[in-house]
Parts: structure tokens; sequence; C-alpha cells
């Protein structure tokens, strides 16, 4: 089985001598925490989010407007930096646009589920990018035959703008032509629209937010995906098409433990997949892939009986 969802842009790699990697530097130095941070600039008359600060110092995003430019000369006397440390790297201003394609570091999301097209036009998909995930927990429970009974997702994610509402998932069944699995337990979202592509064994859901987010929230999404007989499979994997912070990947099996576990990554649907050494399954029956900073492409859990 194959499960994924929409993510966000990858921070941005500030090298040496940018204005990222200046401001990082200089806040490390102080010690500061971003919200001291925001409360000395406060003190000031200055209001600049916590998201917006982090963003800055990751070179997700930088200063542009005036408003913020001036944030900047009152952060460069915070830090007790010389006028101009931090301005004079910002160079001129970035330019904007659809135009400019898709971030570095990520998969287009057509690559990783090519049957998909009809069903993003009818879901009127989101432009992928919305959400950051900081965390994804899978935990899927197989019976003896190797048939997948339930699958339990909690994510944690962070909007990547202002007013993100929803959030699409996928599931992509190993076995075409099985009915789709029923999704319940739906927890701090709601349920939206779901279709469905018998032929491709391919299944897409909206989750619907609580309230719109703000650049800079975080939510929590959970459901869980029940399935009939029949959805026989010997892998749980999720395709990423941006970087994750943790990925966990646990897979519950009941009485019949297979002979071997491992973890695997596989860069594109088409490529090979790179194992990892043998999992351990524990005395509750379960074997644990724990993932920090996933790059894009398909991670998960292999077995053999």
């Amino acid at each position: 089985m194959g499960e994924g969802q929409d993510g966000c842009p990858a921070p941005g790699d500030p090298g040496a001598g940018s204005f990222a990697a200046a401001l990082d530097a200089a806040i490390a130095n102080t010690g500061l925490t971003l919200d001291r941070l925001r409360h000395h600039l406060t003190l000031r008359g200055v209001v600049v989010s916590r998201a917006t600060l982090s963003y800055w110092r990751q070179g997700r995003s930088r200063p542009e407007r005036a408003k913020s430019l001036h944030a900047v000369e009152h952060l460069e006397e915070v830090l007790a930096l010389p006028a101009g440390a931090l301005a004079g790297l910002l160079g001129p201003k970035a330019p904007r646009g659809r135009w400019l394609g898709r971030p570095i570091g990520t998969v287009e999301r057509r690559r990783l589920w090519p049957t998909g097209r009809p069903i993003f036009a009818e879901l009127a998909a989101p432009p992928d990018g919305q959400l950051h995930f900081w965390s994804i927990h899978d935990q899927l429970a197989v019976d003896n035959d190797s048939q997948e009974r339930m699958l339990r997702v909690r994510m944690v994610a962070e909007a990547a703008l202002d007013g993100v509402s929803r959030a699409l998932m996928y599931y992509q069944s190993d076995v075409p032509g099985q009915p789709p699995p029923e999704v319940t337990d739906v927890r701090f979202c709601h349920l939206g629209r779901m279709r469905t592509d018998p032929a491709s064994g391919l299944t897409m859901f909206e989750l619907v937010l609580d309230r719109p987010l703000g650049l800079g929230d975080t939510t929590v999404m959970e459901y869980e995906l029940r399935f009939g007989p029949g959805n026989v499979t010997d892998s749980c994997h999720r395709r990423f098409t941006r970087p994750v912070r943790q990925y966990v990947c646990q897979v519950q099996f009941a009485t019949r433990i297979p002979k071997l576990v491992r973890g695997f990554e596989q860069r594109s649907l088409a490529g090979p997949r790179q194992f990892s050494d043998q999992l351990p399954v524990g005395s509750t029956r379960s074997a644990m892939l724990t993932v920090a900073d996933t790059r894009p492409g398909i991670h998960g859990v292999h077995w053999e009986w």
C-alpha cells in the first residue's frame, strides 16, 4: 500500500555569507530565543511574528517590504551588530511568480501519483506546498494472511501561507479493483469529498481543517482507514513530494511474524528499493521505521514471510 499527502516548499539552503546564515549566527551568539527576540522588538514598537523570524533565519523567506526592512535595522541593534551587517546582505529583491517553477529538492506530485490527474482536477486540488509537515506517523495493522486491516495516521503540519483550509490525502492499493477503504475516526479536522479510481486502486479524499490557518499556524490531523478482505500487501510506505522533519512507519502484525522485516527508500516509482538493515519485531509483534529529515521519494517498511 502507499500513502501520501500534499506537503510544503523545502526550507532554503542559506549558504555562508547569506542573510539567513548571518541572522542565524547572530541569534545563536546571543542565546536569545525567537520569542525573546520578538519581545525586544516589540519594546521598540516593531511587530514581527515568530514564524516570520523563523523563516528569515532558515532562508525560507527574506525581508523585502519597507516594514520588514525597518525591522531588520532594529534586529541589528538588538543583536549588537554593526549597522548594515544584516541589511547589506539582502541584495536585490527575489523574483516572484509561478514561472519560477518547482522548488529545488522536491518531486512533482504527478510523478508519484501518475494516475491521479483526473481526480486532482475533480477535487480542484490545492497547489502542492501549502502545508509543511513536521511529523507523520503511519501505523498499519496486518493479519496473518498479510492483508491490510487498519491504517492509523497522525500528522502535525504548519501552514506555508495564509488561508490554508484543507489538505488532500492519497491512498494507493496494491490490489486494483478492491473496494476503497473506509475513512473513519477523523480527528481535529473533518472529512470532505472522496474520490476513487478503481482501475488503479487510487483513492483521494479531503481533510477540511477546523479553521483556516495563517502563515506559521500549526495543526494536527488524524484519521483511520479501514479495509475489507483481500487487500494483500507486503509493504507499508508513504510517498513524499517534499521533505518532512520526521516520518514514523509502524507495522503491527497479528500472531504470525515475518521472517524478515526491513525499511527501504525509493527515489521514484520506477527506481530500485534501497533497503536498510533488518528491523526488529518486539514482544508486541510490531516493527518500526523512523526517518529524520525525510527526503522526497518513497519511504516505508517491507516484509517477507
